[in-house]
């Protein structure tokens, strides 16, 4: 057979395709490797202030299906599938899917840095790699980078080198 029955009957794709990314909600740790790794910007993770959570938002019409998203993602929250039928009528809105991530806000400065899930997967990668989890470090994961940063600073110039003490 030379061609196909399409669209009268369903096109066969080959193993390994690259269909249209698949999102797993209750995977998502909402880190934004998928975002970080998309080159057209079709991925985006964002703080949403005003309503204080991460939006994770996907914008099928700028995919160029290179699987980026799902080389990096941690989780396996994006999956490329076999669909490759998208097209909409008259609403592009259809091509987009958004969801909303509950954030974390660092214990010392109140703000918001992380989503929860993210330091759930932290601590969870912790207790595989068989560490021991105690309340600093608890405590260190709900820390901003900020503070992190001025915590070791002042740490450092409190040591013997600076005529602090030891």
């Amino acid at each position: 057979m030379i061609t196909y029955d399409y669209p009268f009957k369903s096109y066969e794709v080959p193993e390994g395709f690259r269909g249209k990314p698949e999102y797993d909600y209750e995977k998502c740790i909402g880190c934004g490797a998928c975002a970080i790794a998309c080159p057209p910007n079709a991925l985006n993770v964002k703080y949403d202030k005003e309503n204080n959570k991460v939006i994770w938002s996907f914008d099928c019409g700028r995919c160029i299906f290179c699987g980026r998203c799902e080389e990096v993602c941690p989780t396996g929250a994006i999956a490329l599938s076999p669909l490759y039928e998208m097209a909409v009528r008259f609403d592009y809105k259809n091509l987009k899917e958004e969801s909303e991530l509950e954030v974390v806000k660092c214990k010392i400065c109140g703000k918001a840095f992380t989503t929860k899930r993210l330091i759930n997967y932290a601590i969870e990668r912790m207790e595989v790699a068989g560490a021991v989890i105690n309340e600093e470090k608890i405590d260190y994961l709900h820390t901003c980078p900020e503070c992190k940063k001025s915590g070791a600073v002042e740490k450092f110039i409190s040591e013997e080198h600076f005529g602090g003490k030891k």
